[in-house]
C-alpha cells in the first residue's frame, strides 16, 4: 500500500498581501486598520505570480481644501499611477507586474479617505475601507 501524503500549502501564498507595515512606515492597505497618523506610510501590496491589483483613493473630507491631500514619493516599485482627477478626487494605483511587491511611500494631511481594492480585474471593488489620517 502506497500512502501519499499531501500538505496544503499555505493559501496565504496564492492571495495578494497586505502587511501590517511596509518600507516606509505603516501600511495603508492593510485591511482592517481604519486610523492613521500623519507620519510616513506606505502603500504595499505582495502580489503573487499572476496577480493584479488596482487601487482607487478618493478624499472624502479634509480638514485644509486647498492643499494637496496626500504627497507621494520618489521611490516607486510596480505601481503605475494615473494623474489625480479633481473631478471625482481620485488617483489610482495599479500594479505593473504580478509576482512582486507593490510599494510606495505616501504622506497625508489630515482627512478621511476611501480605499478601493479591485483585485485580478474585478469590476468591483472586492474590498473597500475608509481610513482617518490626523
Amino acid at each position: 500500500m502506497i500512502l501519499f501524503v499531501s500538505s496544503c500549502d499555505d493559501d496565504d501564498e496564492l492571495e495578494i498581501q497586505y502587511p501590517e507595515t511596509g518600507f516606509y512606515g505603516d501600511n495603508i492597505l492593510m485591511k482592517g486598520r481604519p486610523d492613521y497618523t500623519l507620519e510616513d506610510l506606505s502603500l504595499q501590496a505582495k502580489l503573487p505570480e499572476g496577480k493584479k491589483l488596482k487601487i482607487v483613493m478618493t478624499v472624502l473630507t479634509v480638514t485644509f481644501p486647498d492643499r494637496a491631500w496626500w504627497h507621494i514619493g520618489e521611490t516607486n516599485n510596480n505601481w503605475a499611477i494615473s494623474k489625480f482627477d479633481m473631478t471625482d478626487r481620485t488617483q489610482v494605483f495599479q500594479s505593473i507586474d504580478g509576482g512582486h511587491t507593490c510599494e510606495l511611500a505616501m504622506g497625508f494631511f489630515e482627512g478621511t479617505f476611501r480605499i478601493d481594492y479591485y483585485e485580478n480585474d474585478a469590476t468591483l471593488p472586492t474590498y473597500s475601507k475608509t481610513i482617518v489620517v490626523n
